[in-house]
């Protein structure tokens, strides 16, 4: 396991969104991987059903999977969490 990591709790604030600063987080995280840490592949896993997968996306991440109403964040309220694999670096 040691050619893999996984990325957790990464995320801007709401008021910013819109102004490349999670596409600057998210490229610096694949760089020090690929770069400083040497590994091959990242994972993490995204709320579904509020954009992330396309967010992901359009930086090259594939869905690999999803647990269905894994996420409950209120009565009524859960969420797919999304599985999310980039490789190469």
């Amino acid at each position: 396991m040691s050619h893999w990591g996984t990325l957790h709790h990464v995320q801007t604030r709401t008021t910013v969104r819109g102004q490349g600063i999670g596409n600057a987080l998210m490229n610096e995280a694949r760089r020090i991987a690929r770069d400083e840490m040497d590994l091959e592949q990242l994972h993490l896993a995204a709320r579904g059903g509020i954009g992330l997968e396309t967010f992901y996306g359009r930086l090259g991440w594939k869905e690999t999977g999803r647990w269905p109403g894994a996420l409950r964040l209120a009565d009524g309220k859960d969420h797919d969490e999304v599985l999310m694999l980039l490789t190469p670096l």
